[in-house]
C-alpha cells in the first residue's frame, strides 16, 4: 500500500538476537544504564502505571532494556504505540550522549485487546 519493497524489509525477533549474543546486548543496556539518570529512567516508568516508591529494579531496568533493543536491532524507524513514547525519547537522549545518529520514531495509538472489553493489547494475553 506505501510503495515500499519489501525485499529490503526485515522482521526480526529481539529474542532470537538477544540470545545470539547476549554479551553484546548486555553491554549496550549497560551503557545505557550508565549514561542515564535514575530520575530520566523513573519518567519512562509512569507509563507502566507504577508508583515510583515501588518500582523494582527489574522495572527500572525494562526501559534501560527497551531502549537497548532499538540499538541492537540497528532499527533506523522504530514503531511503538504512544504509550511507550518516553522510551523512544530514552533511546534519541542516549544518542544525543554517544554522538549517534537517532532513530526515527513511529508512534502509534494502542491496540484494542482481543479479548472482549479489553481496552489494551498485551504480550501476555492478546
Amino acid at each position: 500500500a506505501t510503495g515500499m519493497d519489501m525485499s529490503k524489509v526485515q522482521f526480526r525477533w529481539s529474542s532470537d538476537e538477544i540470545n545470539g549474543h547476549a554479551v553484546e546486548y548486555w553491554g549496550q543496556a549497560l551503557d545505557i544504564a550508565r549514561k542515564t539518570t535514575l530520575a530520566r529512567v523513573k519518567k519512562c516508568c509512569q507509563i507502566m502505571g507504577r508508583a515510583e516508591d515501588k518500582l523494582t529494579a527489574a522495572q527500572i531496568m525494562y526501559p534501560v532494556m527497551q531502549a537497548s533493543d532499538i540499538f541492537f536491532l540497528k532499527a533506523d524507524i522504530c514503531q511503538l504505540g504512544v504509550d511507550q513514547r518516553k522510551v523512544n525519547m530514552l533511546a534519541r537522549d542516549y544518542c544525543d550522549a554517544i554522538g549517534r545518529r537517532k532513530p526515527v520514531v513511529l508512534s502509534h495509538h494502542m491496540l484494542y485487546g482481543l479479548a472482549e472489553g479489553q481496552a489494551k493489547m498485551s504480550k501476555s494475553n492478546p
